[in-house]
């Protein structure tokens, strides 16, 4: 069903949010004679960093905590952002040996969801979700999500990540500290210009 990686490549954008309890068409399992493709989720990413320094007019940074605040940043600040998403766990050469994989179509989103569940519980990268738009011409990746857990000192620190391409990626942070209450934090990084005043 999916092309190879010059077609997915090919992008369509479309809101993140998955739906609640979708209706689901599960695809067959792999075979010993059919072994399990994966997608470049690092490789499609790249991708579109590529595209963002070569296109974009301006970045906007809209942050969520304590308080509110948003600014435009420059290309450098953009990619030290975008770095949270390139883990060494999704390089190519990594993905198989790291993830499991899972896939079924979302009958209400019409989105195909391939999901790549981490083998060790104890990676900093716990699960990968790419959802693929399907067509009679070319299938496109649409956005990819992230789950991530990881220690800061004495924090226990989860992150939600969400990348949505041509458009932005955001990511939500829940930060557990060794005393006191969790904090949450929420950045936004937009490209699009029609995706600034979401």
């Amino acid at each position: 069903m999916i092309l190879a990686f010059s077609s997915c490549l090919a992008i369509l954008s479309c809101k993140e949010k998955p739906a609640q309890a979708p209706a689901e068409t599960p695809t067959a399992p792999a075979t010993p004679d059919k072994p399990i493709t994966y997608l470049p989720v690092g490789d499609l990413i790249r991708e579109d960093i590529r595209r963002v320094d070569s296109f974009a007019a301006g970045i906007l940074v809209k942050k969520e905590g304590a308080k509110k605040d948003s600014s435009y940043i420059d290309i450098k600040a953009f990619k030290k952002l975008a770095e949270q998403f390139l883990t060494p766990e999704l390089d190519s050469a990594n993905f198989a040996k790291n993830f499991g994989q899972e896939s079924f179509m979302d009958q209400t989103t019409e989105l195909i969801n391939f999901i790549y569940p981490a083998k060790n519980e104890t990676s900093t990268v716990r699960k990968v979700v790419v959802y693929i738009k399907p067509s009679l011409t070319i299938d496109k990746v649409n956005r990819i999500y992230i789950e991530k857990a990881l220690r800061e000192g004495n924090d226990y620190v989860q992150q939600k990540l969400t990348w949505v391409i041509e458009k932005y990626f955001y990511i939500l942070t829940i930060r557990h500290p060794e005393k006191g209450d969790p904090v949450t934090s929420v950045e936004k990084v937009i490209w699009d210009p029609q995706s600034y005043a979401d």
